[in-house]
């Protein structure tokens, strides 16, 4: 008893003067998310509860594919800080993940998060959309890339005898036609 109280009032003082202290933390689970673009995923906290006196945080980010991962976390003020550490032999690839980790503290409701330096937030979306790009054909958009990177409408292909229509929805090749330079089939 007297050793639990030692620690509480360590822990108290640590938090008082905004010292750093190491906190316990275990990863629960790790999955790659194969559907997940990795290298326009952000880094987010997408669940957060409370359970039998621990907190239990779910986010997802980006890491080397084929690791094996180690947690280290600390604690100062209501900053709590996750480094991940990668072990094992990695692959030349980059996976998106969903981490599970519990926390044997509950910490304060207005606890921020932090992993490998980046903040985990909910405000934004998983995955960043891709900036639309659109294709122009004699001043008429003829079509464009949407967010998602899915070619949509046709692109205008001239040469110097004829010219190219290439037709594509939701990404996917529709049809090509081959025109003269007046837009009749050849």
């Amino acid at each position: 008893m007297n050793k639990l109280i030692v620690i509480f009032l360590l822990t108290l003082s640590n938090l008082a003067f905004g010292q750093e202290s190491h906190i316990e933390s275990e990863i629960l689970s790790v999955l790659c998310d194969e559907n997940s673009d990795a290298y326009r995923l952000n880094t987010i906290l997408t669940k957060d509860s409370i359970s039998n006196g621990t907190r239990i945080i779910h986010f997802s980010t980006s890491a080397t594919c084929c690791v094996d991962f180690r947690i280290k976390s600390t604690l100062i003020e209501n900053i709590v800080k996750m480094e991940l550490e990668e072990d094992g032999v990695e692959c030349e690839c980059i996976c998106a993940y969903d981490f599970v980790v519990r926390f044997n503290s509950v910490f304060d409701s207005k606890t921020k998060f932090f992993v490998n330096k980046r903040e985990l937030r909910t405000d934004l979306p998983k995955v960043r959309p891709y900036e639309k790009r659109y294709f122009v054909y004699e001043n008429d958009t003829t079509g464009f890339d949407d967010e998602n990177g899915l070619r949509q409408g046709y692109m205008v292909l001239t040469r110097k005898n004829d010219m190219k229509k290439i037709y594509w929805k939701d990404g996917k090749f529709i049809k090509l036609e081959i025109l003269d330079k007046k837009g009749y089939n050849l």
